[in-house]
């Protein structure tokens, strides 16, 4: 634990240092640990000593939100198996791209994006192959004495020309010595993007019930396992972080304090439904009982509703 916290401190501490927002999950199993925004870019930030501990039930809820928020999912860790990650080295676990930290140092701070990604055999690029084919004819070889050269097939150039095939990091350094130019394209680990499945089916019949009540306004409802909060709710732009719960209980009110904290990184509200509550705001979510939905009749009165009980909050603060 004491490795995952220094970790976790070393992640936040270069975000912070370039001018990110950065909201911190202490959630037990949680899908992110770091929400990180800055300008336009968005990232959910899972930290992990061994990157091979990532479950997918965890991937697939950090690609739901880097999806419904627009944003990046990344991976930050030490190791892999019993092998460190290595630097400039872009990995892959369940479709999300990891890395240790200096990588993401080097990317944030030298803006030096990585061009190197790992896979099964070794070490490996992409190309642009219009770029290579236009350096292969102005130094004047044929596709087969280059590929004699490097010691490939013709069908594997005329691949990396065509960009349908990844290159091998010797054969890019080959390249990249003779033609004394970079053949690599880098890899904007900053804006990837990744597809998600969002129909996941509620857990508990209470779940079940709100979520049934919030799609007759007309919402959307994508159910999160693995974070503070239970499900996104959605409507047009219209994107909230809601919680549902059966009782007020000390870690509803720390996972509302969370919600709270990313709410304000990713510009979002928050909402926590519980079966039976009274009413009360922590931080800028509202706490209200199930019944009370039944006052309203679509998302726009949702929206009124949660900006009245912050603005009473407010008043009964400032008064």
């Amino acid at each position: 634990m004491m490795e995952k916290e220094r970790l976790l401190r070393i992640v936040e501490g270069i975000f912070k240092g370039t001018g990110f927002k950065v909201a911190r999950m202490e959630f037990r199993g949680s899908c992110f640990d770091l929400a990180a925004s800055r300008l336009f870019l968005l990232l959910f930030v899972k930290i992990l000593q061994n990157i091979d501990s990532l479950t997918e039930e965890q991937a697939e809820d950090l690609k739901r939100l880097a999806k419904l928020f627009e944003a990046s999912p990344l991976i930050v860790g030490f190791r892999s198996k019993n092998e460190e990650l290595e630097e400039g080295v872009v990995y892959e676990r369940h479709g999300i791209h990891a890395l240790n930290p200096q990588t993401l140092y080097n990317a944030l701070v030298e803006n030096e994006l990585p061009a190197i990604f790992a896979e099964r055999g070794g070490f490996y690029v992409k190309v642009n192959g219009k770029y290579l084919r236009e350096l292969r004819e102005s130094h004047g070889y044929s596709v087969g004495e280059l590929a004699e050269l490097l010691g490939v097939s013709r069908k594997s150039l005329q691949n990396y020309e065509k960009g349908e095939q990844a290159m091998s990091l010797e054969i890019a350094l080959r390249l990249e010595e003779l033609f004394d130019a970079p053949v690599a394209k880098p890899i904007d680990i900053l804006n990837s993007k990744v597809e998600a499945k969002m129909n996941v089916e509620p857990e508990t019949e209470l779940e079940k019930e709100i979520f049934n009540r919030l799609e007759t306004f007309g919402m959307r409802v994508v159910k999160i396992k693995k974070a503070p909060f239970d499900a996104i709710s959605r409507e047009e732009g219209l994107k909230i972080l809601t919680g549902i719960s059966e009782r007020r209980t000390t870690s509803t009110l720390k996972r509302a304090q969370m919600v709270n904290e990313v709410s304000k990184i990713i510009h979002s509200d928050g909402l926590f439904i519980l079966k039976k509550t009274k009413t009360e705001v922590v931080g800028e979510i509202p706490l209200i009982p199930k019944n009370k939905l039944d006052e309203i009749k679509d998302a726009d009165e949702l929206m009124e509703m949660i900006e009245e009980l912050k603005k009473e909050i407010k008043r009964k603060i400032f008064s």
